[in-house]
């Protein structure tokens, strides 16, 4: 969605404003401010808003959620839109806050967007419900890219951080997957991740050996820093925490994420819409990307001012060095 690493400034102690922040947002995601203000380039689209694991690191509350899944007639409609933008749009991400495999339909919704012309359709998935079954329904439908989730392949850790889950299923999962891929569909992109943290912290060069030895040259390992969830998840520290109120997030200017009722908070960790940008059964996509909201929301960012919002306060999502992410070839992509 993003480079891998776009530090802060050399000599930065206050934060970044007005056009070295823009430049900052342009260099980040390698598009001019125009373009980025023009329609979102990355979508995160929530199919169902429920979870199968309960992780350690995780600061969402689906108690406090309405179970809901997206229909098929808001799912035409978000899509009407966004073919009309299909040149612009960069990538599709299936999921937001819950497990897109517990949506039944799901391949049905990447055969939708592909046919739509979408050029990148992503899932992001924990694979313990990625069956053969399931796969090769994602493959059969045009899916792009799998982003696939596994924190440790230690079973007591992984399954001490993903609660919930069999480590077995999901290991076993992502093998069969693998191969499922190389036979159907050697194009479509694998990435597998580890989100970093405390019990995983000295695991990074052995989960990266093991995925080298397994994955195609053209797919990905990702070591992922925890991060906060807008300062409701208590993770381990980085360093670069102090850091964060002195950049506009990128966000703001890259990515639109959707609920799967339909409505539109003002990033993905906006998982209860407390910043409500807008509603897609009566909002048009366009509308909400330049809605007073919004822009209100990306003005305080370029003037170093986010700490007035109170979900990007601190938030460490999008930090400034967010993953390490390689290829099999172990070079940084």
């Amino acid at each position: 969605m993003s480079k891998t690493t776009q530090p802060i400034p050399n000599g930065t102690s206050s934060s970044i404003v007005g056009k070295q922040a823009e430049k900052f947002i342009e260099t980040y995601l390698d598009f001019p401010i125009p373009t980025l203000l023009k329609f979102p380039k990355y979508f995160t689209l929530e199919p169902i808003n429920r979870c199968n694991a309960e992780c350690i690191m995780c600061g969402i509350d689906f108690n406090r959620k309405k179970k809901a899944v997206m229909s098929q007639s808001l799912l035409e409609k978000i899509t009407n839109e966004m073919s009309q933008y299909k040149e612009h749009i960069e990538k599709i991400i299936i999921a937001l806050d819950g497990e897109p495999l517990l949506d039944r339909s799901l391949h049905d919704k990447v055969r939708h967007l592909k046919d739509a012309g979408l050029r990148v359709v992503n899932v992001t998935t924990n694979a313990s419900l990625l069956s053969q079954k399931r796969g090769s329904e994602l493959i059969d439908a045009g899916l792009d890219e799998i982003y696939i989730t596994i924190d440790s392949l230690k079973k007591p850790i992984y399954e001490a951080i993903r609660v919930g889950l069999n480590f077995e299923e999901v290991y076993n999962n992502t093998c069969a997957f693998i191969k499922l891929r190389d036979r159907l569909n050697p194009k479509l992109k694998i990435r597998v991740l580890m989100v970093q943290q405390e019990l995983n912290f000295q695991e990074t060069k052995e989960f990266e050996k093991h995925w080298q030895d397994l994955l195609a040259s053209t797919d990905q390992i990702a070591i992922q820093k925890a991060h906060n969830w807008a300062r409701t998840a208590d993770v381990i520290e980085f360093g670069d925490e102090q850091d964060i109120n002195k950049i506009p997030c990128i966000s703001l200017w890259g990515t639109l994420g959707i609920h799967a009722d339909g409505k539109v908070g003002i990033c993905c960790m906006d998982t209860q819409c407390v910043y409500p940008l807008g509603d897609l059964n009566h909002n048009t996509l366009e509308e909400i990307w330049s809605s007073k909201a919004m822009d209100h929301a990306r003005e305080l960012h370029l003037n170093g001012q986010r700490a007035k919002i109170k979900l990007c306060d601190g938030c460490t999502v999008w930090r400034a060095d967010k993953r390490k992410l390689s290829g099999n070839s172990g070079l940084e992509k």
